[in-house]
């Protein structure tokens, strides 16, 4: 199992530094779905790698960066549904 979690916390650490490489050379856009899908999927395997090696600070920070790269990809749907609401305004 402990090689199993290691890979998965390896994997988090090469899609978090992909993500941050490709925002850095530009082919990416911050609010790109595959930006935020990259720091999703690379935050989760640090995630399961923290708990299990009971690293708590690492859970934290990555849990959170999983929480804001879930807002990127869910905020054009959230805007979209608050542009609806305003749009429809009775007089």
């Amino acid at each position: 199992m402990e090689i199993i979690v290691s890979i998965l916390g390896w994997m988090g650490v090469a899609f978090c530094t992909l993500g941050f490489l490709l925002l850095n050379t530009k082919t990416l856009n911050f609010d790109s779905w595959i930006y935020q899908t990259i720091n999703i999927v690379g935050g989760f395997g640090l995630v399961v790698s923290a708990l299990y090696f009971h690293d708590l600070p690492n859970i934290t920070s990555n849990s959170i960066w999983m929480i804001i790269a879930l807002y990127g990809l869910l905020r054009p749907y959230l805007t979209k549904r608050d542009e609806k609401k305003e749009v429809v305004k009775p007089n």
